[in-house]
């Protein structure tokens, strides 16, 4: 049952703050999933001119662990997107101050852009060895 909060000062704001960082999580996690896509693609429809096998393939065979780790972070980001986005509804209905950062939050997102950074020097150093 949807609670009405008073409109005092930047209520409306903070909400609409709160919606877009939800909306940004959504996003990050859809290209997330966008990018485990593409590595799976590239890894079950090699070209006509790549050689048909498992082991001189361009993803040295780490096409579908690198997709189940960028899907996993998808997920990831999605769930700390929606844990951010109620723990500051929860902290706007107690009328407390909830534009701080949270700790678990930071680290959450840190791992998420070093499993991205991670993914991006695998396929670079992979593509260079059959290129």
């Amino acid at each position: 049952m949807p609670t009405l909060i008073e409109n005092h000062g930047s209520t409306a704001r903070d909400y609409c703050m709160l919606e877009r960082n939800f909306l940004s999580h959504v996003k990050l996690g859809l290209l997330l999933i966008l990018l485990a896509s593409s590595v799976l693609l590239r890894a079950r429809l090699p070209g006509p001119d790549r050689p048909k096998g498992h082991e001189k393939h361009p993803n040295c065979g780490l096409g579908i662990p690198l997709a189940s780790v960028e899907v996993a972070a998808a997920f990831i980001v999605i769930g700390a997107g929606c844990w951010e986005y109620e723990s500051g509804i929860r902290d706007m209905r107690a009328r407390r101050a909830f534009l701080l950062s949270t700790e678990p939050h930071f680290v959450m997102m840190a791992l998420i852009a070093a499993m991205v950074s991670t993914t991006c020097v695998i396929l670079l150093v992979c593509d260079g060895e059959t290129g």
